[in-house]
């Protein structure tokens, strides 16, 4: 099989890429959304085309998809979760619930895409 696409490194030249074809990819700070209507999560109850960013749903949306940068952020964002749950901190029982339910969802969406859990390396 061979790759007929194009690698852009230049982020000029990915920006004008992306403007002139549409591709319909959503880059954020923990996931990158490659939008699929078919199978998103956060369909849009009007008539315009693209996703509802307010449902967005990304640790369970089958269009998300994962760069370094996006990796990096979410293992930054577990760590300081796991700062905030360190037993000598004193917070309200549901809070530490949300924050414990958070740290695990987190840490499950990363091992389904392959990344190594905490203590793992």
């Amino acid at each position: 099989m061979t790759f007929h696409g194009k690698v852009i490194t230049a982020p000029r030249r990915l920006k004008r890429v992306m403007d002139r074809h549409d591709p319909r990819i959503y880059p954020g700070q923990y996931v990158t959304c490659v939008y699929n209507p078919d199978r998103a999560l956060c369909h849009r109850r009007d008539s315009a085309d693209g996703p509802c960013l307010p449902d967005c749903q990304p640790l369970a949306c089958r269009n998300v998809a994962l760069t370094s940068a996006n990796i990096a952020a979410l293992t930054r964002h577990q760590a300081h979760l796991e700062q905030a749950l360190h037993p000598t901190g004193i917070i309200a029982p549901y809070v530490r619930h949300r924050l414990e339910e958070q740290h695990a969802e987190i840490n499950a969406f990363l091992a389904s895409h392959g990344q190594p859990q905490p203590g793992q390396a």
